[in-house]
């Protein structure tokens, strides 16, 4: 019985029939799916995160959909697949996507330069708004210094007021020289967008993407999100662990580089197409554009523990980071705002996609992206998320919080 109930649930988990799953025998059941439930309830058990999602997709297989943990502190409702999550810069790839489709539809060119896709922008370079094409754009090759007004958006400075003065900002090179991660400037791409197709980036990005394949729990914009019946709300750490706050409008004036929102389901469908299994709605054509390294990133290499031993290259595409994964090519993207993470990554070679939303700021539940590209590629190494170390911590923190309870005069057992 103990073995039909284990079955049931992870069957639930790779998304088969139970019933048909309990018939079975244990050796049939994808031995992926136990591992990454335990990590994911170790997670949301201990003071990591209130909840996290993931996603592995695979050719032939099932979804395999993970959802632990409570989208608010005290909840009572635990989150599943459907839970909404903010999805920070990961919107990107959804933005560079959307232009390249526009471009294949012939609405306007990767190369045409912004002076002539959103009239009236100005750089402090003269020469540097022709320069500056869209597929540069997409690719962070401004010229501007890294994150060029973020911390004016952080401060809700109107989005307004911050396009104009773009032209007194002084740059690091000139247009396509270097590398240069924006927000502020990226968001273009949502002008360029509405001034070729005449809709505004959520509509031509619903209209062309979100309804052909199917994503019905994806949107764009704060009221989207905070409007879902199931979304996690955003957490950050206090002296008494993670405190729900209420989701920050700053980086959702920038929809195209900052303003999706996803449910993990959502997200699995999104990598699929990005694999290349939709190419009615996203054709061959338009992902090799996407996928096509622009520009080297080689600061991206030592960011992280994982990345330093496992990556031999980094670069950018658009709305993409292109990494070489232990000799395989990882489509990759992450995103952070205030209690929120994103990650997905991508194998095109193998058809394979990860992906993980947390609600909080803590980076812990990230070393779970390189321990399942591991495990799907057969490569040996370290536990990236020191999987003993966490259930040391929790358990420490359990007793703790026992001890606490039964505390004499605490009004637990004496």
């Amino acid at each position: 019985m103990a073995t039909k109930a284990l079955v049931a649930a992870l069957a639930i988990a790779v998304g088969i029939d139970a019933h048909a799953a309990a018939a079975s025998t244990p050796a049939t059941i994808d031995t992926l799916a136990v591992t990454l439930r335990e990590r994911a309830e170790l997670l949301a058990a201990g003071e990591f995160t209130p909840a996290v999602a993931m996603a592995v997709v695979r050719p032939g297989q099932p979804d395999l959909l993970l959802a632990e943990g409570v989208p608010y502190r005290g909840a009572q409702d635990q989150v599943d697949e459907h839970t909404v999550f903010r999805l920070a810069s990961v919107s990107k790839g959804f933005a560079a996507t959307l232009c390249a489709l526009l471009a294949d539809a012939g609405y306007m060119a990767l190369d045409q330069s912004i002076a002539d896709l959103v009239p009236g922008l100005e750089l402090a370079d003269p020469g540097a708004s022709s320069e500056l094409t869209l597929e540069r754009l997409l690719s962070h090759q401004t010229g501007l210094p890294h994150h060029t007004f973020d911390v004016k958006i952080e401060a809700y400075a109107p989005l307004s007021d911050l396009i104009p003065a773009l032209k007194t900002v002084r740059p690091t090179c000139g247009v396509g020289e270097c590398y240069t991660y924006q927000n502020v400037i990226f968001n273009v791409a949502a002008d360029a967008a509405f001034n070729a197709a005449g809709a505004f980036f959520d509509q031509e990005l619903r209209r062309r993407l979100l309804l052909p394949l199917g994503m019905d729990e994806t949107s764009v914009g704060r009221e989207e999100l905070v409007g879902a019946s199931n979304w996690a709300r955003p957490h950050v750490k206090g002296k008494r662990g993670w405190t729900a706050v209420e989701p920050k409008s700053t980086y959702y004036q920038l929809p195209a580089a900052a303003g999706v929102n996803a449910s993990i389901h959502d997200v699995a469908i999104w990598m699929r197409a990005q694999l290349g299994e939709r190419p009615e709605v996203l054709p061959p054509e338009v992902l090799g554009k996407v996928q096509e390294p622009r520009v080297e990133t080689p600061y991206e290499i030592g960011s992280s523990k994982w990345r330093r031993q496992r990556l031999q290259s980094a670069s950018y595409a658009l709305g993409w980071r292109i990494f070489d994964y232990a000799g395989e090519t990882l489509v990759f993207h992450g995103g952070a705002v205030q209690g929120y993470r994103a990650m997905v990554g991508l194998l095109p070679e193998h058809g394979i996609g990860v992906a993980l939303l947390w609600n909080s700021n803590s980076g812990v539940p990230g070393g779970l992206m390189p321990v399942v590209l591991d495990e799907l590629l057969g490569l040996e190494g370290p536990d990236w998320l020191e999987t003993d170390k966490l259930r040391q911590q929790t358990r420490w923190r359990q007793t703790a919080q026992t001890g606490r309870r039964a505390a004499p005069g605490s009004g637990g057992a004496p």
